[in-house]
């Protein structure tokens, strides 16, 4: 057994400060009916040694802690949402365990609910659990039921079932395998019709997807919670990092894991409940509040950019590719900012944030205002390639903008943000000649370096920009302007067919074609790419890097398989050339990316081919998030097939959502949120968090 190595005293006096709060439900300036504590994932067990991702015996410590703030609340009562203990060697010591965690629970002195998660039935029963803990009020033999609280109903559900009906027991289930049984369906609809207020179902599995950590009915239970018109707010445990997802007007709130992290670290909610049916979660510690606010059917959210933390927003304006990136200390960048076809309403269209009238640029420069901590100032203009979803140019534009020392310009991409946004240094891949390693200036088909050079000249002479050459291999051209930051870095990985190996050599991937007289490249092949770190965080951006031919021997092969001995793991990736039959099988398999994220404008990105190989637990194990801005389907199905939808956020598939990737200080935890792009006020639809 290892010793508690940090007291009790100093662990309770650790939690004088509360997270961030989620506000959601019309609450005004009414005051809560009810208030109670939520933790969840507790997995006590004191002989395990601890781990990066769980510290089984400080279950008790934290415990006392959770106890002792909601006694100092006056909480009106406390739930526990499941894995209350973990497994002991043998049933005896389960028993053991969950007894001693039960009695640090029992120190709050009033009502208390526990939901059955499946690590408390490892080597136990049912029936030895509940015959060891306490529901207030309820039948010690039920593992589901409904107590009511000041007019509020909780309805608890047990989805500790297989799906051929057979109760979980001494290890008989696995833990993918969820499933609310017939016998609790009916209780919970004969629930929501009886009562006369707002209700809050309580699970420990989820409820808001069909992926693996979720129930396996769970798309059943979802309807029957909206056609009741009762329930705003589901809460949830079981995946450890914790998320938050809308689905048709509910919100569905994960509680990360309490044994994540050592003490005197943890996690757990202070939940308040309006009579109007509003909910208010309070976040102690890594507990995820989200500072969102929320009206009924639509969840808001604010995520300003907070010092220290580093963020990208992905831009989703339905024409083209656009990130804008805010450094620890402030300094900004806008990555990509173009203009395409999509107001023609083609059938390659994705839907439109805004009026066909209002063109990317403008919509993405209004977007930035909104976010940057300088307004209108942006330190740095990146343009990742010559392509006109990138940057814009000579076709589908608004007609003449401008002309500068250089020539005439169109309204269209990065002229049209330029309108409204202040650049302070441009990043260019092959300035000033746009000859490297060929002469785009003639070849490129749709005019995007035509357009750039010219309006690179316009804001050197109207805003007094200064242009760079993108340096491969730099780790200090985008760095932070205001101060140092320790432990971020932005390395400039690829570009113009070149990429930088681990031990510093560069790779030229062009060099034979160059010297057997080619005359013109596939762009996407000369795409910049970066890694940036942010601690112990990592995230790869590569633009539409992309590009194969068949070599001498016959043998086609990918360019990203060459860049794959490159890269290293990081935990967020973009997907090059947005996901258009791209990401192949090597690249995958060295970024392992926890999340993979792109910028969606046509029907044909996401393709079933690059989905699949994303979702290969071949290529990597375990978990995966696919959260594009918009997953388009509406294109036949192809023989790669679907399977991976269960990888893909659903918000995303519904509807096209604006992305953003923040990343606290230090870099050990990340979250990711999306904000409907084509609803008023940007609702918030979902919400994830990871440890790094």
């Amino acid at each position: 057994m290892r010793k508690e190595g940090v007291s009790r005293r100093v662990f309770l006096q650790g939690l004088a400060a509360a997270g961030a709060v989620t506000t959601f439900g019309d609450v005004g300036d009414a005051s809560p009916v009810v208030r109670f504590g939520f933790i969840t994932d507790c997995h006590y067990a004191a002989h395990i040694e601890p781990s990066y991702l769980r510290n089984y015996s400080d279950g008790l410590l934290k415990m006392d802690a959770f106890v002792a703030k909601m006694t100092e609340l006056g909480v009106d009562f406390v739930v526990e949402g499941g894995d209350f203990k973990d497994l002991g060697r043998t049933p005896a010591e389960s028993l053991e365990y969950l007894r001693a965690i039960e009695a640090r629970f029992a120190a709050f002195k009033g009502p208390r609910y526990h939901v059955l998660g499946n690590h408390d039935h490892d080597n136990l029963s049912k029936e030895e659990f509940l015959a060891n803990v306490a529901n207030e009020g309820q039948d010690a033999s039920k593992a589901y039921y409904a107590f009511t609280s000041k007019g509020v109903r909780f309805i608890v559900l047990d989805a500790c079932y297989r799906p051929d009906g057979e109760p979980y027991c001494r290890g008989n289930f696995s833990w993918k395998d969820a499933f609310v049984p017939q016998e609790q369906v009916e209780f919970l609809k004969g629930e929501l019709a009886a009562a006369k207020g707002p209700c809050v179902p309580i699970i420990h599995q989820q409820l808001d997807a069909e992926d693996e950590t979720c129930v396996k009915n769970a798309a059943e239970i979802r309807g029957i919670l909206e056609k009741s018109g009762k329930v705003k707010l589901v809460l949830q445990g079981h995946l450890h990092e914790g998320s938050f997802r809308e689905v048709n007007g509910i919100g569905y709130f994960t509680s990360p894991a309490s044994v994540l992290h050592a003490a005197p670290e943890n996690a757990f909610s202070l939940v308040e409940v309006f009579a109007s049916g509003g909910v208010r979660i309070t976040g102690y510690h890594v507990a995820r509040g989200a500072e969102t606010a929320w009206t009924p059917g639509e969840w808001t959210a604010d995520r300003s950019w907070r010092k220290g933390h580093y963020q990208v927003h992905f831009v989703y304006t339905g024409r083209s590719e656009c990130m804008f990136h805010i450094f620890p200390d402030g300094t900004s960048m806008l990555l990509d900012c173009g203009d395409s076809m999509r107001f023609y309403r083609s059938p390659a269209e994705v839907p439109l944030p805004s009026e066909p009238s209002v063109r990317a640029g403008e919509f993405a420069a209004r977007y930035v205002m909104r976010v940057n901590p300088k307004g209108d100032k942006v330190d740095y203009l990146h343009l990742s390639h010559y392509h006109e979803d990138h940057g814009g140019g000579e076709r589908f534009h608004g007609g003449p903008l401008g002309r500068s020392s250089l020539g005439a310009f169109n309204l269209c991409g990065i002229a049209d943000a330029a309108r409204f946004l202040k650049f302070g240094i441009a990043i260019d891949r092959a300035w000033p000649g746009f000859d490297d390693p060929l002469d785009v200036l003639k070849t490129s088909r749709d005019g995007s370096p035509r357009q750039m050079r010219p309006l690179y000249a316009h804001l050197v002479e109207t805003q007094g920009m200064r242009i760079e050459k993108f340096r491969l291999g730099a780790d200090d051209q985008f760095r932070p302007l205001a101060e140092p930051v320790p432990g971020f870095k932005v390395f400039n990985l690829c570009a113009n067919g070149r990429f930088v190996r681990k031990d510093g050599t560069v790779c030229d991937m062009y060099a034979d074609r160059v010297k057997s007289g080619a005359q013109m490249f596939n762009e996407n092949g000369m795409s910049c790419g970066m890694v940036v770190e942010c601690g112990k965080f990592r995230y790869f951006t590569a633009g539409d890097f992309s590009d194969g031919w068949k070599h001498p021997d016959g043998v086609r092969r990918e360019i990203e398989d060459a860049l794959a001995e490159a890269v290293g793991c990081v935990h967020v990736a973009k997907l090059n050339h947005h996901g258009h039959h791209s990401m192949y099988p090597a690249l995958v398999k060295a970024l392992k990316a926890r999340v993979w994220t792109s910028c969606t404008l046509d029907q044909q990105h996401c393709t079933d081919d690059t989905m699949c190989r994303l979702a290969d637990r071949s290529l990597y194990g375990g978990p995966r998030l696919m959260l594009p801005t918009y997953m388009p389907l509406n294109r036949p199905e192809t023989a790669a097939g679907r399977g991976y939808l269960p990888d893909v956020a659903r918000c995303v598939i519904d509807q096209p959502c604006h992305v953003v990737l923040d990343v606290p200080p230090g870099g050990e935890t990340y979250t990711l949120s999306c904000f409907s792009a084509v609803h008023a006020g940007n609702p918030l639809k979902a919400e994830f968090s990871f440890l790094a």
